[in-house]
């Protein structure tokens, strides 16, 4: 007789929300989290995550502790309780930051996205999701020059796509943290 799976409960369902909470919050699709759980350490596929996320798959103390690292929060984060005393990094990252304000200011200077090009929309999310990262505190994992070199190249595409000329009123690059 095979054995009967173990239920998942009120906790490992906390946890399952939790991660994908953090996930989503980030901007991150859950093969880009499964890979860099995997560079924490702990091997993880898009598969498995998935399991993981919709409560399908209980998580061990070696999975929690990589998720942990990869999500740039203390594992307690995760869990069921008081996080009030457990400050979440991203979370302060989230507000705009000097580089993200200057994106945002740049995208509302275009105007009606839609208007430009049917992929001016998307274009926008990935800058304003990059400055995030670029605004982000060094902890959770970022690579400065890396995000930098991305944002500029996906302002650069979105500008394109406007019929005029940006002003060029001041010659600092938006994706330089200053």
């Amino acid at each position: 007789m095979a054995a009967r799976a173990i239920q998942i409960g009120e906790a490992g369902e906390h946890l399952a929300a939790a991660i994908a909470a953090q996930r989503q919050r980030r901007g991150w699709d859950q093969r880009y989290l499964a890979e860099q759980v995997t560079a924490a350490g702990r091997t993880m596929s898009t598969s498995v995550l998935g399991k993981v996320e919709s409560g399908a798959r209980r998580v061990d103390v070696d999975d929690l502790v990589a998720i942990a690292a990869a999500l740039g929060v203390p594992p307690q984060q995760l869990l069921p309780g008081d996080h009030d005393a457990v400050p979440d990094p991203f979370e302060a990252a989230s507000a705009p930051g000097q580089v993200k304000a200057r994106v945002l200011e740049d995208i509302a200077a275009l105007g009606d996205l839609e208007a430009l090009d049917i992929t001016a929309p998307t274009l926008a999310a990935i800058a304003v999701r990059l400055a995030t990262e670029v605004d982000a505190p060094v902890s959770l994992g970022s690579s400065l020059q890396g995000l930098s070199k991305e944002l500029r190249q996906v302002l650069a595409e979105l500008r394109s796509l406007s019929p005029e000329e940006p002003d060029d009123d001041d010659d600092d690059d938006l994706a330089s943290p200053d």
